[in-house]
């Protein structure tokens, strides 16, 4: 009997250490993801010690949010710093995907920080049933090409563009608006930005 209720014990115990082993392996298996962008979504010197690489959500009042504290940090850190924007549309705003290529047109034309500082000032204003007009809108208040913007926001690549970045994003276990890597190190939110950026940069700085 003490035998059979060993086993027991053990079988339990063996459950959840296999489940770990699986949640392992299964991050050993995920690729780890690109901080490529297109140089109009980058700032910063391409050789700079810190890379900080944010997945974004144009539609995410979080990132709206978001975007004082990145700034300070950026502006801190100027000349330190290597920035690169990256898309991450969440499935349930129906807007960001829009807004997204709307932003990369722009960026086609040289003015992809423009329109991206635009649509998150002006988030509630687009967020809505009038977001068709309000992008065209933005990318006129810019000065854009309007015909070539309108004739990019239909070009095939874009939309598989952000499928990529959405499965980079996965790769690097995104899960929320906006997720923030600098030199690999994982900061979710505005308020982990704010409260342990600047620290950590200071930390990386001085390896």
């Amino acid at each position: 009997m003490r035998t059979a209720f060993a086993r027991r014990i053990a079988a339990a115990a063996l459950v959840p250490a296999l489940a770990a082993v699986s949640v392992l392996a299964a991050r050993q298996t995920r690729k780890p993801f690109s901080p490529f962008a297109p140089d109009f979504r980058t700032q910063g010197p391409a050789n700079a010690k810190i890379l900080l690489v944010e997945f974004s959500d144009f539609e995410c009042p979080a990132c709206r949010y978001a975007e004082k504290p990145l700034h300070d940090l950026l502006a801190l850190y100027k000349g330190h710093i290597r920035f690169v924007f990256k898309h991450y549309p969440l499935r349930m705003h129906e807007r960001a995907r829009p807004a997204a290529i709307a932003a990369e047109c722009a960026g086609r034309q040289g003015r992809f920080w423009e329109y991206h500082d635009r649509l998150y000032d002006r988030q509630e204003e687009w967020t809505n049933d009038k977001a068709e007009v309000m992008l065209a809108g933005y990318a006129s208040d810019l000065k854009l090409n309007m015909d070539a913007w309108q004739a990019c926001r239909k070009d095939p690549a874009l939309p598989a563009l952000l499928e990529a970045e959405l499965r980079d994003g996965n790769n690097a276990w995104v899960g929320s608006t906006p997720t923030f890597f600098i030199n690999g190190k994982r900061f979710v939110g505005f308020q982990q930005l704010k409260e342990r950026g600047a620290p950590f940069v200071e930390k990386e700085l001085k390896r």
